[in-house]
Order: C-alpha cells, then structure tokens, then sequence
C-alpha cells in the first residue's frame, strides 16, 4: 500500500516524519496518516516527494519497479554529503569561534618572585602583583609561563629594573642559544643573555648593558645549575 511505501522510504533516506514533512510543507502529523493510510496523499505532493528526492513516481503510486530514478540513489547521496559537509563546516566554525574567544580571554597571572638582573636594587613606589594577559599574547598554555619581577640593571636599556617578564619554560640549552634566559645556579635565578663555549663546555651568562662583565659558568664546579626557560615577553609599568 501507499502508505507503507511512504514509510519505507522515509527509513531509507533517515527522516523523521517532521524533516520530510518540512519538505513537503506539511506537519508530521499528516506523514503519520499518510504512512499508516489514514489519508492519501495528493499527487503533487507525491510529485514533491519524487523530484525532492529522486524517487521513481511510478514505483510510489503502484509498487512496481525500483524506489528511485537510475539516478535518484546518486542524487539522493549527494545531497546527503552537501548535509554533511554543511554540518561539518557549521561545527568547525563553532570549533574555531570558541577557540578564538578562548584565546582573547584575560587570564590573571601572579608575579612568582624576582629574577637577578646584576647586583640587586632598592624598589622604589609601589609594584604589580599581578598582571593580566590574553592568552593570544602567549602563544600556548597558561601553565606553560612564568611571571617573574626584574631586580637590577644589566639588561638595560632592553630590559628595565621593575619590569616583569613572562618566561616560557624550557630546559632545552641548545635551543636557546643567543636568546634572553632564566638560569638557575646554586639556587638563585639570574637572566642573562645564553651563549655556550662548546669547546671548553662553559656556559657564558652576557649582559645587555656593557657596565657588567659576562659570567662565566662551569658545571662542574655547581651542584645546581639548569634552565627554567626563555623570555616571552617584557611589561613594564609606566
């Protein structure tokens, strides 16, 4: 019967009764008396249903040959890939609009202690205890950084007496050679500029500003010497 039909096809092509009653402009109500031959279903309408989907009109109304066209199956499958690939695209966007508010989002960071910059110096006037960044700025996890409060002038002018600066872990040596690093020896942290004697296997901490001579570092002669990471970035208060 008709109905039975209707019904068939409606669980080959995965609709509900509401989805193809949308196409059809009717309520699912309607499909639900239709498919249980309750009431019958005018010929444009089945003609709707054919050219929508492809379906062999014949084989709707009198249950002889095939349920689809020799390319109703092809159409049918190429509508449900464009579906798909709609679906697809909307959830990559609602992927990627999330990720974007998630990077613009100010996360507190706390100041973790001081950094050795040369001798130490008085702090005059109030300083931050914490700063707020967006991850964005950092390029990778929050966990992955340290704030640490500049005490001393020999990196000057690059880096002031005061600043803060967002170190990024790393205990990669090789990696950061010539970059501005946390350096850790004997249980005090300094930051310096790293450079490497590959020859005599020293590790060479330089200065920025020329008043302070470098500071030469043997391994062998410390029991705690390591690397906590490289600068990110610099904030300053002005």
């Amino acid at each position: 019967m008709l109905g039975y039909r209707l019904k068939a096809l409606r669980k080959h092509l995965k609709l509900s009764q509401a989805e193809i009653g949308g196409v059809l402009k009717v309520n699912a109500s309607a499909i639900s008396q239709m498919e249980s031959n309750r009431i019958r279903p005018s010929l444009d309408t089945l003609s709707e249903l054919a050219r929508e989907y492809g379906v062999n009109l014949h084989w709707l109304i009198t249950g002889d040959g095939n349920m689809f066209t020799a390319d109703g199956d092809e159409n049918t499958d190429r509508r449900l890939q464009k579906i798909r690939s709609f679906i697809n695209q909307e959830l990559l966007s609602l992927v990627r609009t999330k990720s974007e508010n998630e990077a613009m989002k100010p996360y507190e960071m706390h100041v973790g202690g001081e950094i050795a910059a040369g001798p130490p110096v008085e702090s005059a006037g109030p300083t931050m205890d914490v700063v707020t960044v967006n991850r964005s700025m950092l390029g990778g996890k929050i966990e992955d950084f340290y704030v640490l409060r500049v005490n001393g002038r020999s990196m000057e002018p690059q880096i002031y007496h005061n600043d803060l600066v967002i170190i990024r872990k790393s205990h990669d040596w090789n990696k950061h050679k010539g970059s501005i690093c946390a350096v850790r020896i004997d249980g005090e942290i300094t930051l310096k500029r790293l450079t490497m004697d590959d020859k005599s296997k020293m590790i060479v901490l330089l200065s920025v500003n020329e008043e302070y001579s470098p500071i030469l570092v043997n391994p062998r002669e410390h029991q705690d010497i390591s690397l906590i990471g490289n600068l990110k970035m610099i904030l300053r208060k002005l």
